[in-house]
This record gives C-alpha cells, sequence and structure tokens, in this order.
C-alpha cells in the first residue's frame, strides 16, 4: 500500500496541474481557435493537448511546464498546418493574411504574452530568428508599413476575448481539464536533480514544418 506521504505528493502533483491548465486554457483555446480559425477545431485541438499534458507533465519538472504545454498544443496536426475553414473576424482580420507558421509566430505573443526568448524556446531557434520573424507577422498597412494601430487593436481584443469567454465554453473546457486528470491517477514526480530547460532546443518534424512555412528555417 502506498505511503501516506506518496499520497500526499500524489495528490498535490494532482492539484499543481489543474492550477495550471487553469492559468493557461482561456490563453490556450484563443490561441487554438486563432491559429486554425475555427473554434470547434481549436476546441478539439485543445482537448487533445490538456489530455496529452496532463499525462506528461508530473514526469517532468514544473519549470518546464509552459514550453511543454505550448509545444504540446502547437504540433497538433490542426495547427501545424493551413486551415481547412479559416475564419478570422474584427480587429483578428490580419491574421488571414498569414499562413499557419506565421500565424503562431504571432499568437505566442499577442494571445500567450511570451517573450522573445521565451516563444524561441518553443519553437527551438534562435531569438534573433523569432524576432525577425514577429516582424513579418505584425499587421501591415497597403503601403507595407507596420499598421500600429492594427497591432494594439489586436491586443486589446485578444484580451477582451479572453476575459469574456461564454460562460458555456468556460464550463466546457473545465470539464476537458477535470476529465483529462481524472483519466490516470498522477504519480509523485521522481525527486532525480533536473537541469533547467535549454535556450534552444532541437526541432521535431512538426516543428521543423512549422518553423519552415515561416520562411527562415
Amino acid at each position: 500500500m502506498p505511503s501516506l506521504n506518496t499520497l500526499d505528493t500524489a495528490a498535490a502533483a494532482t492539484t499543481a496541474v489543474a492550477s495550471f491548465l487553469r492559468g493557461v486554457e482561456r490563453r490556450a483555446a484563443l490561441l487554438a481557435e486563432l491559429q486554425c480559425g475555427d473554434p470547434v477545431h481549436g476546441d478539439q485541438a485543445l482537448a487533445g493537448a490538456i489530455e496529452s499534458f496532463a499525462a506528461s507533465a508530473p514526469a517532468t519538472h514544473q519549470d518546464e511546464w509552459p514550453l511543454l504545454f505550448w509545444t504540446t498544443l502547437l504540433q497538433n496536426p490542426s495547427l501545424n498546418a493551413e486551415a481547412l475553414a479559416p475564419f478570422w473576424h474584427g480587429d483578428f482580420a490580419p491574421l488571414a493574411r498569414l499562413d499557419f507558421g506565421t500565424r503562431a509566430v504571432i499568437l505566442l505573443r499577442v494571445v500567450v504574452g511570451l517573450n522573445d526568448l521565451q516563444a524561441a524556446t518553443v519553437f527551438g531557434v534562435d531569438p534573433a530568428e523569432y524576432k525577425q520573424a514577429l516582424q513579418r507577422a505584425l499587421p501591415q498597412r497597403a503601403d507595407g508599413s507596420l499598421d500600429g494601430e492594427a497591432w494594439l487593436a489586436m491586443n486589446d481584443e485578444a484580451r477582451f476575448v479572453m476575459q469574456h469567454l461564454p460562460p458555456e465554453r468556460v464550463a466546457f473546457i473545465a470539464r476537458l481539464r477535470d476529465a483529462a486528470i481524472a483519466a490516470k491517477p498522477i504519480e509523485a514526480p521522481p525527486r532525480a536533480a533536473r537541469n533547467p530547460i535549454p535556450i534552444a532546443i532541437g526541432k521535431p518534424r512538426w516543428l521543423d514544418k512549422l518553423w519552415s512555412s515561416v520562411g527562415l528555417a
């Protein structure tokens, strides 16, 4: 029979995973929706990411969870391929001119709020490469210059949408989270010492495909 300490540690791990997911799930839902241009396909990708993250996070140091979660979400096939039925309305309209790779670049900044170093780590590239890709992704005027007003409007709209998700969608996301955590008992992570996340990681095939679409690979 597991010791009381082991059970307590496992319960703490479960609580930590649930807390992390609650903190990112609204951003994740909006990123997935805007990346593929469709809320239904976006939520399907989110469901897969939450399930995969909940299963693998306990064996990973908590400092690595943001990298693990966002790469898990972006590796979903529907999010690293051209959208089948894309739609971006209002202040998100500038996303329509971008391909799926460049769209992921800008959404990690607008929706998730990652800085250059953090986003570059997700993509497994140098921060200078990410910054160059972000410059390409920014909204532009007809003459090719940066449209600062559109950029600010997109950021404001992202914050507004995340704060005002319909209650039924919030409840649906919460059910995804609870179901993923309940699907398999979360064991306590090993106590072995861990190295910090490297600044850049090698790109797996799906990520190389996504980054290649940006045109900088």
